[in-house]
Order: C-alpha cells, then structure tokens, then sequence
C-alpha cells in the first residue's frame, strides 16, 4: 500500500513539473500583445461575413442610417429643433447624431461637416451659414454619395442640398410686422431689431419688415439695431434705444431669438402698456410677457417641424426613394402667438408636423425600385 502510494505521489510530481515547463516554455515564445491584438482584428474581419449570413437581417438603425445634424454654435434656437428630431427617433427608432461647431464662420462648418464624413455620416442636417460658400462643401460632399438637407435656411440656387425645411422667413417677418401695425392703427414709427448680420436669413428679414412698412404712409422705420451677438448686448442697445426715442417710439419689432427675450425682460421690467410690440419663437420669458400684457404676441416658427421633416427627409432617402425634384423648400409655416391662443398654440404647430410627415412620402417621393 505504502508502495502504491510512493508511486502515485511520485507520478503526480512528474506531471507538474513537465505541465510547468511546458507554461513557462510557452510564454517565453509568445508573441508579442499587439501582434494578438492585431491577429484577432484580422479574426474578426474575416468571420464577419460568414457571422452575418447565420444571424438575422441587422435593423434598420444600424444596417442603413448614418444621420447627423449640424449646429454653428450653441443657440437657444437650435434647442428647440433639436426637440424635433429626439421626437423623431423616439417616433423612428433612428438615432441623429448632433454636433454643435463653435463659431459663426463658414470656413468652421466646413472643417467640421467635412469631420462627420469622414466618420461615415452620410445623411446631413446643416444650418448653412454662408448661402453661396455652403454650396461650395455641398457639392464636394454630395460627390460622395452625401445626403444633405438644409434647416432653417436655404442655399443659394442652383444647389446639391436635397431639400430644405425652414420657415419662409421673410414671409414670417412680413406677418409679424402687419401684426405690430394693425396695434399700432396704421399710424406710428417702428424700432426695427434685426439679430446677427452673418445669419443668412437676416436680410431676408430686414427686406420683408421694409416691404411692409412702405406700403403704409403713416408708418415709418424710425431706427434699426442689428449685430445683436449676445444676451447682454441685445438689452443694453434696446434699452438704450428705447431711452433715446422716448414717446417718438410707438412699435417693436424683433426677428430674432436673443433680442426677442431681451425685448421681453426690458417691457415687462417697465410693465409696458403702451409700446406695440412682436417678437419670434417661444422662450418662457417671451410667452411671461404676453400673458403679463406686456408685450402684443410672438411669431411661433415651428423648429420641430425644422427637425422632425429634415431628418425624415433624409431617412426617405437612406431608404432607397427617389426624390421627385433634385431639391425642394418644405415651408414650415407658423403662426402669432397671443393672449388668446398662448394655451394652446403648441397642438397647431405638432399637428402640421405630423400631417407634414403624412404627406411627405406622396408629395416628394418615388418608392424605391424593386
């Protein structure tokens, strides 16, 4: 017995140490970390197809739709589309992915939507800064088989962009302007408060109000502020504004969203019962003021639909349909919004984006070939 287990016990010792030479063996010949790395890599590539014809067909998601929004910079605007597109991906399933540049500078949009490309974005929401220069990146991406919408605003034409979805901004500006002159009574003179002279749709703006003005002899633009980059600066050449003009101001007028809010805070601090006065979208501080009775009412432009329709757009086309015309201006629309309807304003605005998207397949689209 004692033999037996002498014998065991020496057996056993025997296999543990040829089992240790053998580790140790291995591991002096081993190949270095990278090359494993590399070596599983090259593994997994060439598994890959093999892997996929097993599995089931991938989502849409992933299998298809590489969508991405661009923003110059940060701008409460932008917040407001960007509700839109979330809807959208809660509504789709599709991510976007969003990406804010850092300054107002074409030459900046450029380096960053050449950036998403090269990343293999190839569905493109851009809010174009320059109207001629965006073209000039549109057509180097777009050769590559890119997809771009414009939000917002438009390009100059003729252009690569697909489409763009955008408020017809002059006309919106139009309707804000006969809004201050019908308070006004067709009679009195009007501050005109333009936003940022980069903004493609600044001018549009400016072109619009003047039309409006001069078809009123009574009424006359009796100054303009523009250049208006930031919260601060847009309160203090307001107000200063307001001071200089005294009781010769009668109406307001902003087309953007920082001196809008600026315009609200300034009125409501004055509890103003006499200045008519309009601004543009939906900030809290702006519909405080209306409720207040401070100020006459804002134009409500719609970014979720500049959203929620631009990424849909580009998701048609990530689907194989063709496109019935090689661009096209989807108009937004919008509406003033007042003491009557501050409510309530927001169901109008949802049910033109989603009748919008009912239609959009129709009236834009051929179905894809099968």
């Amino acid at each position: 017995m004692k033999k037996a287990l002498l014998f065991l016990l020496i057996t056993t010792m025997a296999v543990l140490l040829v089992f240790t030479f053998s580790v140790t063996g291995c591991k002096k010949e081993a190949a270095p970390a990278e090359e494993v790395e590399e070596a599983a890599e090259e593994a997994v590539e060439e598994a890959a197809p093999a892997e996929e014809e097993e599995e089931a067909a991938p989502t849409e998601e992933v299998a298809e739709y590489k969508l991405a929004v661009f923003f110059p910079a940060p701008h409460p605007y932008f917040e407001s589309v960007t509700k839109g597109i979330e809807k959208f991906t809660e509504d789709y399933g599709v991510e976007v992915f969003v990406q804010y540049g850092t300054d107002w500078a074409q030459e900046t949009e450029n380096q960053f939507i050449e950036g998403l490309v090269a990343q293999g974005y190839n569905n493109l929401i851009v809010y174009p800064i320059d109207i001629t220069g965006a073209n000039s990146l549109y057509e180097e991406i777009t050769a590559q088989g890119v997809h771009v919408v414009n939000e917002g605003a438009p390009t100059a034409l003729p252009t690569t962009a697909s489409a763009t979805v955008a408020t017809d901004v002059k006309a919106a500006a139009m309707t804000a302007c006969e809004k201050v002159i019908e308070g006004l009574g067709e009679e009195g003179n009007i501050l005109d408060i333009l936003e940022l002279v980069e903004d493609t749709n600044t001018k549009l703006r400016k072109d619009g109000i003047e039309e409006v003005v001069a078809n009123y002899p009574d009424v006359k633009i009796i100054q303009e502020i523009a250049g208006l980059t930031s919260q601060e600066e847009a309160t203090e050449k307001i107000s200063n504004a307001i001071a200089a003009l005294g009781n010769d101001l009668d109406g307001m007028i902003t087309t953007g969203y920082v001196p809008t809010v600026a315009a609200s805070l300034i009125l409501s601090e004055m509890e103003n019962d006499r200045i008519v006065y309009v601004g543009i979208d939906d900030d809290p501080v702006v519909l405080d003021a209306i409720k207040n009775g401070y100020i006459t009412g804002t134009f409500e432009q719609s970014p979720y639909m500049h959203g929620y329709i631009s990424a849909l757009y580009l998701k048609f086309l990530a689907d194989g349909y063709t496109p019935k015309e090689d661009y096209v201006f989807i108009d937004s629309g919008g509406l003033i919004v007042t003491k009557e309807n501050l409510d309530t304003f927001l169901d109008p605005l949802w049910d033109e984006v989603y009748a919008k998207a009912e239609t959009l397949e129709k009236d834009y689209f051929n179905p894809p070939e099968s």
